[in-house]
């Protein structure tokens, strides 16, 4: 409060004819405008500060007046219009800012010393120790991920863990803080825990040491029955329905309930954990899981979708439970899928069945990976025109769920992308060595513990070039369009498409909790990291958004090396009379895979898709019956966008010549 005065003996004589007790009334400060009727049956302990209570709160449709009933109070300071009421044990060494409400709380104590889970490690991927990550408050998905995936550099894993250790200092505090407009109903203990603007929590039985980040634009919710100790939750999280935190870091939108247990995990941005066991679990953005009979343990996930029974065996009996996996960005497990650890599941794999052999596939992106006898199948390629994937491309950036204004978590949506063509290039040069070396006579060959068959070896390589293909041409094509408008020669088209960092390949690339980045601007934090050129954890996050900015520029550089590799020829020395030879390419190429996703399609309109339509008739009924529900193949929305598409391929191929001839 600005101003705060002491009480007049005519109040401190108001407030015990209420019931009202301090250890010294002289230590009890007030706002001017302090009305002692609003106060009853409340006991203050050291100093305490009240702010004006004259106004009103609305609870449950209800405007009540606000003020402190049935609450004892020990060294705390009190905002603005805050409603306190049947606190049942005590509120101690808290912050309580304006027009916040506590209702029917067991406790709230802060501690001496207390971090809100700041500085809290937590062990993720080896539950027995070696990759664990430090919570805290402005963590973000890349820094988890460094802390995980780097600890082959000591150097600048000790440098990075003094950041952070500072970082944690500076959260120390003697005092909790239960920021504006929060609202805390009908809850249990409550104890070393920061509590945000805005946020609601209702009916949890337990919550210790933590922070509950929160904003106006998007508040944090923790509801019935949540138990939670040592955790971050980041802003417009929602833990709720007996959830089980211990451990934990909850990123912007994402929701946690229906009993799900969260323990030694991270779940970033638009996440959702439901049912669920979660142990060890790195979850990259949108990972989700809905089902009672699923396990993620020891692993990392992201842009993923868990089928119910999902489960994976991080313990040999050796040595413990030491074991991780790795799934890349954009896998699906299928109903009761399960694999042994160690694997590594490459980039929008599909993965049905059991699998007992330790995997290491990671260059076979957008496959399907199945048993069979026992033994793990791979058929490589075949997700690239599954509608399931041209779906998952579209529904991602549409549920990002995040209001907030700053968006912690750095997320680059794009499926293709120089993460996963890369990786396309290098799975073509292993498909096209096996198939040379493989006997004819041998049907199938073992590579990284899937067995892959020799007749879609061939198939591999015709998938992986089609991709590349599209993806480096459509690039180029699509520079020389926005050019083209403002351009008076063709050289000046092809200024536009020089590399933005001449000499930098850009050739590796990671995934880093989200952000796709390339190796050199990954050495480029860790060198000022271990260097000194990053300080602090505000500068950390700014190297990161810096390299969040360039990744359109970064995937142009690395466009730039491979088209030279695969046509040999750089983009920016395509002459202008060969141009209409490359718009021709990228026309079939967008054609052919465009039809290939179309034919993948009308399998959701076949006769084995209308199983169980038409229940009480024949086949005509079936038909129609199937036809009121789901429709047919020509009026679907997504063939008729894929229809259209194509359209626009045809137009942009005549528009794309006219480039070439009039600057030819």
């Amino acid at each position: 409060m600005l101003k705060s005065r002491n009480l007049t003996q005519k109040e401190i004589e108001a407030l015990e004819a209420r019931g009202c007790t301090a250890e010294n009334w002289q230590w009890v400060r007030v706002a001017p405008d302090f009305d002692a009727r609003r106060v009853r049956q409340t006991s203050f302990f050291g100093e305490v500060e009240i702010g004006s209570n004259s106004g009103f709160v609305t609870i449950d449709g209800l405007k009540r007046p606000c003020g402190i009933h049935h609450a004892t109070l020990a060294s705390c300071r009190v905002g603005r219009n805050v409603y306190i009421a049947d606190i049942g044990s005590s509120i101690q060494h808290y912050d309580i800012e304006d027009e916040v409400v506590l209702e029917d709380v067991s406790s709230l104590v802060s501690e001496k010393d207390a971090t809100f889970g700041n500085g809290y490690r937590i062990q993720v991927l080896n539950e027995t120790g070696g990759r664990e990550v430090t919570l805290f408050n402005k963590l973000n998905a890349q820094i988890a991920y460094i802390q995980t995936f780097y600890r082959h550099d000591a150097e600048f894993q000790k440098k990075l863990e003094q950041l952070i250790g500072e970082y944690v200092s500076q959260q120390r505090s003697e005092r909790g803080r239960i920021s504006c407009s929060a609202q805390i109903r009908g809850c249990g203990q409550i104890r070393n825990t920061n509590i945000g603007p805005h946020a609601v929590i209702r009916g949890a039985l337990r919550i210790e040491d933590g922070t509950i980040l929160s904003c106006a634009e998007h508040p944090t919710v923790v509801g019935a029955g949540v138990f939670m100790n040592h955790f971050i939750l980041s802003e417009g999280a929602s833990v709720d329905s007996g959830a089980v935190l211990n451990g934990a870091f909850v990123g912007q939108g994402t929701q946690v309930g229906k009993q799900c247990s969260v323990e030694n995990s991270l779940l970033f941005a638009n996440s959702e954990a439901f049912h669920t066991e979660i142990c060890s679990v790195f979850g990259g953005p949108f990972t989700v899981t809905h089902h009672k009979s699923t396990l993620l343990i020891a692993s990392l996930w992201s842009f993923y979708n868990a089928g119910s029974g999902t489960n994976q065996s991080n313990h040999m009996y050796k040595l413990g439970p030491v074991h991780q996996g790795i799934f890349e960005r954009g896998c699906k497990t299928g109903s009761f899928a399960y694999n042994m650890m160690a694997c590594h599941v490459p980039a929008f794999t599909v993965i049905i069945g059991k699998h007992m052999a330790n995997l290491d596939i990671a260059d076979f992106p957008f496959s399907y990976l199945y048993d069979e006898e026992g033994r793990s199948n791979v058929i490589m390629g075949v997700n690239i025109f599954s509608i399931g994937t041209v779906r998952d491309a579209e529904k991602w950036p549409a549920r990002d769920r995040r209001k907030a204004l700053l968006k912690r978590d750095l997320i680059v949506f794009d499926v293709f992308s120089p993460y996963t063509v890369e990786k396309m290039r290098r799975g073509r040069v292993i498909l096209q060595e096996l198939y040379e070396k493989t006997p004819r006579e041998e049907k199938v060959v073992l590579y990284g513990g899937a067995w892959i068959k020799r007749l879609l070896m061939k198939k591999g390589i015709r998938y992986y070039t089609l991709a590349i293909d599209r993806y480096l041409l459509e690039a180029f094509v699509v520079r020389v369009e926005k050019s083209a408008s403002n351009a008076e020669t063709w050289d000046d088209i092809m200024g536009e498409c020089r590399p933005h960092s001449p000499g930098v390949r850009r050739q590796r690339w990671s995934d880093l909790g989200g952000l796709l980045i390339s190796e050199e601007r990954v050495q480029y934090v860790m060198e000022s990291v271990r260097g000194g050129g990053v300080r602090n954890v505000a500068e950390l996050l700014g190297v990161f958004e810096e390299s969040y900015r360039s990744y359109s520029d970064d995937a142009w550089d690395y466009v730039c090396h491979a088209f030279e590799q695969e046509y040999g020829i750089p983009p920016s020395e395509v002459g202008a009379g060969r141009f209409g030879e490359f718009a021709q390419r990228w026309a079939a190429v967008s054609g052919s895979l465009l039809t290939l996703i179309m034919e993948n399609t009308k399998s959701e309109f076949s006769s084995l898709s209308q199983i169980g339509y038409g229940l009480d008739g024949g086949v005509e009924e079936r038909t129609a019956d199937f036809t009121a529900v789901r429709g047919t193949y020509e009026e679907n929305p997504v063939v008729q966008q894929l229809v259209k598409e194509k359209e626009r391929v045809e137009k942009r191929l005549k528009n794309l010549e006219e480039i070439g001839k009039k600057f030819s």
